[in-house]
């Protein structure tokens, strides 16, 4: 099987070979072909030419006027010959071919003696031209005989008879490629008879044979049949559970896909209308609305490679004695603009508090919780402080906005999780916020509490390990009385 196939794609490869050399040869025929018409074309324009300027050097009587023709006549002259050789062969560029040759030195008045006699006449014109020419001098009266007489008629033949060698030429490459398609689709459908239709058998054969065996194999394990069936029992429970994980995975990607969506539907439609409108003072605005779009596309794409990596586990924390000032201050200078805007107070009193933890996921979880204050937060304000409460250091959000219902404190922490709220901005989050935070205060090992009265507020916490003993009055240790929310 595999010697027949080889040998089928050895005869492949010849066909291909055969009809490529072929085509070459055709080809370069043909561009040797075009050549032979060029040229011979230049001649019989040169033999014109040279006609015109003979004529011209006769009939002119001043001598400079013939002076300034001859160097005319003298490039002609030179060109013509040039091409002339090039055609025979007798110069030093190869020739174009022993068939051409022939034409020119063939019958009983070759062209080649003809166009010999024209150039010698022409020389003969050029050297008789500076003293002028008589009126029966015989070299140009041979030149304008010639050029508009016998050969004239001559090149003419040549150039009919190289354009029909190169339509021969083009019929004779279509016909080569014509015979290299029928032979590699008879080579083809050779293959099939020969080759594929026997290993299809030999496969069936093999198949057939399987079969068998697995009926002897089913027949043989029949004492198997309580191990096989404990074993898909816990295939089904493994099915089961990886169904579970599939759905889950498949919820998160869902409502992920559908709250992303909306911002990038809002860039589209504000970019569409900022292109009607971009002349106009509502451009400025339709710009602030597109910016707020990508700030909230790039905020959710964030809260979801942040979540993936938690569940990944990539997220290696590194525990170390942190000051907290720099990270509330930090948080302080980012977020209390944004409440300035809305109307809100922001407080963050200062705290030489040091802790471990780790500095950057610390101040993942805080900004986090900040910005769900923030979000669910219209009157009053938002405070970030520290207390101390059973041997922890307790980093605290309090907020006065509507609080949270007591059925709803316990889910407020996984994802997707959103209190209903009507006028709730879509492009504001998808609910990731507080389970990033959550994960992330796990992974660190520190608790995580929350006190909430609707109608008055919430608190949350994170609760950390003190590094080191807090100067005298430096903690904040109180809730401050600016702030309406319930206490702990």
């Amino acid at each position: 099987m595999t010697v027949r196939y080889g040998l089928a794609l050895i005869v492949i490869a010849v066909c291909t070979l055969i009809a490529h050399i072929m085509t070459e040869r055709v080809i370069t025929q043909h561009q040797d072909t075009l050549e032979v018409v060029n040229l011979s074309g230049r001649q019989r324009m040169l033999s014109q030419r040279a006609a015109l300027l003979v004529g011209k050097i006769g009939n002119t009587p001043d001598a400079e006027a013939r002076a300034a023709l001859i160097p005319q006549l003298d490039t002609v002259v030179t060109m013509f010959e040039s091409a002339h050789r090039r055609l025979t062969g007798t110069g030093p560029e190869p020739g174009l071919g022993l068939a051409i040759r022939d034409l020119y030195f063939a019958g009983p008045e070759p062209l080649n003696d003809q166009v010999q006699r024209f150039i010698a006449a022409l020389r003969a014109v050029m050297a008789a031209a500076p003293a002028g020419l008589p009126p029966d001098f015989g070299p140009a009266r041979l030149v304008t005989d010639e050029a508009l007489g016998s050969l004239l008629d001559r090149l003419d033949e040549m150039v009919a008879l190289y354009q029909e060698n190169g339509e021969e030429a083009f019929h004779t490459l279509r016909d080569l490629g014509l015979a290299a398609l029928i032979i590699t689709l008879l080579t083809l459908c050779a293959e099939v008879v020969v080759i594929f239709r026997p290993m299809v058998r030999q496969v069936q054969r093999q198949f057939a044979e399987i079969t068998r065996m697995a009926e002897r194999l089913e027949r043989s394990n029949e004492h198997l049949e309580e191990q096989v069936r404990v074993r898909t029992a816990e295939l089904h429970a493994a099915k089961d559970a990886a169904e579970q994980a599939h759905r889950a995975k498949s919820r998160f990607l869902s409502y992920a896909g559908h709250d992303l969506k909306q911002p990038l539907e809002a860039i589209g439609m504000f970019t569409g209308m900022l292109e009607r409108q971009v002349a106009a003072p509502r451009g400025q605005a339709l710009l602030r609305d597109m910016r707020s779009a990508q700030r909230s596309m790039r905020d959710l794409l964030n809260a979801i490679l942040e979540i993936s990596k938690l569940e990944s586990g990539v997220v290696v924390p590194r525990v170390q004695a942190v000051a907290l000032a720099p990270i509330l201050d930090q948080l302080a200078a980012e977020l209390a603009p944004a409440a300035e805007e809305r109307g809100l107070r922001f407080s963050a009193p200062p705290t030489a508090a040091v802790v471990r933890t780790d500095p950057f996921l610390l101040e993942r979880i805080l900004r986090n919780f900040l910005t769900n204050a923030l979000r669910y937060t219209e009157t009053g304000g938002v405070l970030i402080g520290c207390r101390r409460r059973g041997g922890l250091l307790w980093v605290e959000v309090h907020d006065t906005g509507r609080g949270i219902p007591e059925a709803d404190r316990n889910r407020i922490f996984e994802e997707f999780i959103q209190l209903d709220r009507p006028d709730r901005d879509r492009s504001e989050g998808i609910g990731l916020g507080l389970a990033i935070a959550d994960r992330l205060a796990r992974l660190l090992g520190h608790p995580v509490r929350v006190w909430s009265q609707e109608g008055r507020g919430s608190v949350f916490a994170v609760g950390l390990t003190p590094a080191e003993a807090d100067p005298a009055g430096q903690t904040n240790r109180s809730r401050p009385s600016s702030l309406t929310s319930s206490t702990a």
